[in-house]
């Protein structure tokens, strides 16, 4: 997004009133629809079709995208998409993160780079949710490391030939195509990696296993195999100008802003729920927020979540004016993942002994407060990224 020229007309009003407008309406969904299933489709670890599906119908899943592709066509798109990420966070992360993937990195490289037909067959279905999109990346031996991704495609006549195995691919068991990172020469590193889009009814597909996590429960995530899967060349995603992987990476780091905006979602959940426990539980003849200690641990979990929100929001406003976000975006996930999960373990801490107890959210906030930790790219990988921007 750095080398794209600055907007002239990029305006803070409004921008305000779009993010305010937006948030209203999905803020209502949230509360209506999401929030009482919540802890059932954690309970059950349900990927729960029939919410993603109503969400795509409600037009969410086409935020960044333009009309001519089924898309909203918002003038500020990475604010709104930001504010869908924490809206829908709040009412269950685990619901939040196959939604937001949905709608951002497993679409984005077939809208970016896929010709009119497969945005006819995939994408277009996809943003009005009547297809689950994945992007598969992570590899048993292979994490932050991509340069030593082992997932191999082959040329051969009319398209390539993939074989690999991927890891902790969100959605994975339930895609109808997925994105796949591979590489077509392994001496190249990561300019060798490129990007391919997969049917998973082909043949030589199968998903190896179900994960199942303690973290956002109803996230569906596999492991997912490819033996001798024919790509055509139509789903070979590159333009021709070098890797189509690299040239993703270099777009997809607004990512990091919806992952911190997911943090920032279950954060103010925990929040919400702590805030309310204390003037509803008693003790020593009065509610517990009537003490200071309680009254002072409230205070500093509010204080983490406005510094979160301040710096995320920061940051998709910088990515709507096309400005550099590379530093931004890690920064803002590394104050929002790790500052939200302080205010997890706050809540935790106000509900006292009930707050282990499965019948009271504040364990499922936690449990879930680690995913945006560790997903897409961990604190130490981001901390990396930024001191590599400052000249180390």
């Amino acid at each position: 997004m750095g080398t794209t020229a600055l907007r002239a007309d990029f305006s803070r009003d409004e921008l305000e009133a779009e993010a305010a407008e937006f948030r209203s309406y999905i803020a209502r969904w949230v509360d209506e629809r999401l929030v009482p299933q919540a802890e059932a489709i954690d309970h059950e670890a349900d990927f729960s079709h029939a919410l993603f599906k109503e969400l795509g119908e409600l037009g969410y899943y086409g935020v960044m995208y333009p009309e001519s592709v089924g898309g909203s066509g918002l003038k500020y798109p990475y604010t709104c998409f930001t504010i869908l990420c924490e809206e829908l966070a709040r009412g269950s992360m685990s619901f939040a993160a196959g939604a937001c993937m949905q709608g951002s990195t497993a679409t984005h490289t077939i809208f970016q780079w896929g010709n009119e037909s497969l945005h006819d067959k995939y994408l277009k279905p996809a943003l009005r949710g009547e297809k689950v999109a994945a992007f598969a990346i992570t590899e048993p031996n292979s994490g932050s490391d991509a340069a030593s991704l082992r997932t191999r495609a082959t040329r051969v006549d009319g398209g390539y030939i993939l074989n690999g195995t991927k890891m902790f691919t969100s959605n994975g068991t339930v895609a109808d195509f997925i994105t796949v990172v591979a590489t077509t020469d392994p001496t190249k590193g990561l300019k060798g990696l490129d990007l391919f889009l997969v049917d998973t009814t082909s043949p030589g597909f199968s998903v190896g296993r179900k994960l199942d996590k303690f973290s956002v429960r109803s996230s569906d995530t596999g492991e997912l195999v490819f033996e001798n899967v024919f790509v055509p060349d139509d789903h070979y995603l590159n333009n021709g100008s070098g890797s189509s992987f690299l040239n993703a990476y270099k777009s997809l780091t607004v990512d990091r802003i919806f992952t911190a905006a997911l943090a920032l979602g279950g954060g103010q959940a925990a929040y919400n729920a702590a805030l309310q426990y204390a003037k509803e539980r008693e003790q020593f003849g009065q509610p517990i927020g009537k003490f200071q200690a309680v009254q002072f641990r409230l205070v500093d979990m509010l204080a983490k979540l406005e510094q979160a929100r301040l710096y995320t929001y920061h940051a998709a406003a910088l990515a709507d004016q096309n400005a550099s976000i590379t530093t931004e975006a890690a920064i803002a996930k590394i104050v929002a993942a790790e500052g939200c999960h302080e205010v997890c373990e706050m809540a935790m801490s106000v509900y006292g002994g009930y707050g282990l107890m499965n019948e009271y959210p504040a364990q499922r906030f936690l449990r879930d407060s680690y995913f945006p930790m560790i997903g897409g790219g961990t604190g130490d990988i981001m901390r990396l990224i930024v001191s590599r921007q400052l000249g180390f």
